[in-house]
């Protein structure tokens, strides 16, 4: 049965928290870094909020996912962006045409995680780069999304990589920091509501949840420089152990 991930998704105009747009910012910026002057391709783009930034730093960019209205929204706020609707497992692109693939924030949405790597190698060129971004399945309160399949961890991300040809190196970003007074506050709330499944599932709601815990909040729309504090990536080698300091787990590949 086909699935519509719009509920779950980052949407243009949506309240989202200074956490939030400082991941958004963070993912772009180290997917910017990697892709300058090569040709890019970016798996479940969503409503393409990261494609322009993208587009300002690679060569050329094009942006797909699998459900068609946030292709929609995409094209009408970037009308002469190269969108594309696709399932990650069976890419429509002839072999060797990209120097770097992208898949931010979206694998554990992936029924065979394996098949859509192996895609993401055969549509590389020679020498060509993949970076994933996932949330970090062993940190404390980790809370699944809809329709999520499984979420790797540092060591299951290293596995994917090797076994389909690349070379890796894993990172985390956003460290779990001592709780401020109010998150104190709120996180026997948080507790209660991951341990009984009572998080909202729609992104829209959510926001709205956190408007009535944080007040007003900014809005989702084109990522671009400045629009969060800086982060850095901290090397990880996954030895099995849980990985519990990071909120978020960054993979970059390259083909042997």
């Amino acid at each position: 049965m086909s699935r519509d991930f719009t509920t779950v998704t980052e949407t243009w105009g949506l309240p989202a928290s200074p956490e939030q747009l400082a991941m958004q910012y963070f993912r772009y910026r180290v997917a910017a870094e990697m892709t300058a002057n090569r040709d890019v391709l970016e798996i479940g783009c969503g409503s393409g909020m990261g494609l322009p930034y993208l587009a300002g730093h690679s060569r050329r960019v094009v942006g797909g996912d699998y459900t068609m209205g946030l292709l929609r929204e995409a094209r009408t706020h970037l009308p002469s962006t190269d969108l594309v609707r696709f399932d990650a497992q069976h890419l429509p692109f002839l072999g060797g045409t990209f120097d770097a693939v992208l898949m931010l924030e979206m694998i554990y949405y992936v029924a065979d995680q394996d098949a859509a790597f192996a895609e993401c190698r055969r549509v590389l060129r020679p020498g060509g780069a993949l970076m994933v971004c996932v949330p970090n399945p062993e940190r404390p309160d980790f809370n699944p999304s809809p329709f999520s399949t499984r979420y790797p961890n540092a060591r299951e991300l290293e596995r994917l990589f090797e076994e389909n040809g690349f070379t890796v190196d894993v990172s985390g970003a956003f460290r779990v920091e001592a709780a401020s007074s109010r998150d104190r506050m709120l996180a026997p709330i948080r507790h209660f509501a991951v341990r009984y499944r009572l998080i909202p599932n729609s992104m829209r709601v959510k926001s709205m949840v956190k408007r009535v815990l944080y007040g007003p909040l900014p809005k989702l729309g084109e990522v671009h420089d400045g629009m969060a504090n800086g982060e850095h990536l901290v090397g990880i080698s996954p030895d099995g152990s849980p990985v519990r300091d990071f909120k978020n787990l960054y993979a970059v590949g390259t083909l042997e």
